[in-house]
């Protein structure tokens, strides 16, 4: 086998690669954009469960700061 017949082989190879993920490889420039906003996605999902995870933190930890304080303030009873 020639090189070049190597090379058709392979890209036929990933052009159905591709095409079976259901990724159009005739148009890259929307692949590329298909990509850039799957990135965009996570990252603000990720950053929704950094946030989520901060908040449960804070309210976890002032509430038990709220106990602490209410059984210090009424004292035994």
């Amino acid at each position: 086998m020639t090189e070049s017949e190597i090379k058709k082989i392979v890209a036929e190879t990933v052009v159905e690669t591709l095409i079976r993920l259901g990724v159009d490889a005739s148009n890259p420039i929307e692949v590329q954009k298909d990509f850039q906003h799957l990135r965009a996605w996570r990252n603000s999902i990720n950053t929704v469960q950094r946030q989520g995870l901060m908040t449960a933190v804070g309210v976890i930890t002032v509430g038990a700061l709220g106990l602490i304080w209410l059984a210090i303030t009424r004292g035994p009873q």
